[in-house]
């Protein structure tokens, strides 16, 4: 298998080009459809920037950042696999939340936004993917690191309680 949870990435990516693909079918851009109201819609929205509308029209810099993120996991991918399974599968959902919006700005120029709650900017499926996955792969990178600290700070397994070697 490429990735321990090479699924999961591809679950990402599969359902975020589907639920894209459905609004862009049926619905015009900007075209908003309210499912609770004054909390959240769905609403259409070409997105040129990355998240929040930083960098406006750099699709080009968007699609090199991507890549070479995307790059850089395979590459290192033999050393990742030996991180924790909540650092695992934070890496799968990353990687799939940028192959989404990859694949958008490739065929499209743009990214497709569409969940809209009122009180954030609109969003997709991969962008929701990304935010968690970097979010657990920082959970699984500090909990590593506290292992660390413990297991240096920790006595000498030879030694006795007080940490001088018994006889």
């Amino acid at each position: 298998m490429l990735l321990p949870y090479f699924g999961l990435t591809l679950l990402v990516l599969v359902t975020d080009q589907l639920l894209k693909a459905i609004v862009q079918a049926v619905m015009e851009p900007f075209q908003s459809v309210p499912v609770l109201k004054n909390i959240f819609a769905i609403t259409y929205v070409r997105n040129y920037g990355a998240a929040f509308g930083v960098l406006p029209s750099q699709t080009w810099l968007l699609i090199a950042l991507s890549l070479g993120v995307i790059i850089f996991v395979w590459v290192n991918r033999p050393k990742l696999r030996h991180h924790s399974l909540v650092f695992q599968i934070g890496l799968a959902l990353a990687l799939g939340g940028a192959l989404g919006n990859l694949v958008d700005r490739v065929r499209l120029g743009y990214v497709i936004d569409f969940l809209d709650f009122h009180f954030w900017p609109v969003f997709n499926l991969a962008d929701t993917a990304i935010v968690i996955g970097v979010g657990l792969i920082i959970i699984g990178l500090y909990h590593a690191e506290n292992r660390e600290r413990n297991k240096e700070s920790a006595p000498d397994q030879a030694c006795g309680p007080a940490g001088k070697e018994e006889l």
